[in-house]
C-alpha cells in the first residue's frame, strides 16, 4: 500500500501542479487584457478631450478675433488639458509596466511546460525566456531602446508636450515678445518636456526590471 502511494504521488502532484500554473496564466492573460484595455480607454479619453479643446479654441479664436478673451480662455483650457495628460501618461505608463511584468509571468509559465513536455517546443512559437530579449523579441518589439518611443504612453508625452510648448509660447504672446522668442520658448518647452516624460517612463521601466531578476534567460540574449 506504501508502494502504490509513493508512486501514485508524483503524479498526483503533477496534474495539482499543472492546474495551479494554468490558473496562473489564465489569470496574467487576464490581467494583461485588462491594463491594455485600460491604457487603450484612458488614452482616448484624452486624446478626444484634447481635440474637443482645440475645436473650442478655434471656435473661440474666430469669434474673439484672436483677442484677449481667446488668450484668457487659451490660458485656461491649455493647463487643463496637460494635467490631465499628466494624470493620463503616469497610469498608461503603469499599465505598461504591468503589462510587462505579466508577459514575463506568462514566460515562466511557458518555460514550465517545456520542461514538463520538451517535444512540444516546436508547436509553441512564443518565448518561454523571462528576459527583455525573450518577452519583446518573439512580438516584433525592439529591444532596444528604440522600443520606449513607440508605446502608448510616448503618444500621450508628445501630447503633453505640445500642448505645454503651447501654454509657454501663448505666455509669450500676451508678455507682447516677439514670435520668434515666442516660437523658440515654446520649442525648447517641448523638447524638455518630451525628455522628462521619456526618461521617467525609462526609468520606471528599469525599475520594474530590477524588481524581477531573470530566471531564464535566452541564450546569448537571443531566442532558441
Amino acid at each position: 500500500m506504501e508502494q502504490q502511494t509513493s508512486t501514485s504521488l508524483p503524479v498526483e502532484l503533477s496534474s495539482q501542479l499543472v492546474a495551479i500554473m494554468t490558473t496562473e496564466h489564465y489569470n496574467l492573460q487576464t490581467g494583461r487584457s485588462m491594463t491594455i484595455s485600460e491604457a487603450n480607454g484612458r488614452s482616448s479619453l484624452f486624446v478626444g478631450a484634447v481635440s474637443s479643446g482645440l475645436v473650442a479654441l478655434a471656435f473661440v479664436g474666430q469669434l474673439a478675433h484672436l483677442g484677449r478673451a481667446f488668450f484668457v480662455f487659451s490660458l485656461i483650457v491649455l493647463p487643463t488639458l496637460f494635467l490631465m495628460g499628466l494624470i493620463t501618461f503616469e497610469r498608461v505608463v503603469q499599465a505598461g509596466t504591468v503589462d510587462m511584468l505579466y508577459a514575463r509571468g506568462i514566460n515562466r509559465i511557458r518555460h514550465l511546460y517545456l520542461e514538463y513536455a520538451p517535444h512540444m517546443q516546436p508547436y509553441i512559437i512564443l518565448s518561454a525566456h523571462d528576459d527583455r530579449e525573450g518577452t519583446l523579441g518573439r512580438e516584433a518589439m525592439h529591444t532596444s531602446w528604440v522600443q520606449i518611443f513607440l508605446t502608448a504612453a510616448s503618444m500621450i508625452a508628445v501630447i503633453n508636450s505640445v500642448l505645454v510648448g503651447s501654454f509657454a509660447g501663448l505666455l509669450c504672446s500676451v508678455f507682447t515678445l516677439p514670435l520668434w522668442i515666442g516660437a523658440s520658448v515654446g520649442v525648447a518647452v517641448f523638447l524638455v518636456s518630451l525628455g522628462l516624460h521619456q526618461r521617467y517612463q525609462w526609468k520606471q521601466g528599469l525599475r520594474m526590471e530590477r524588481s524581477l531578476p531573470v530566471i531564464f534567460p535566452s541564450r546569448d540574449g537571443k531566442e532558441q
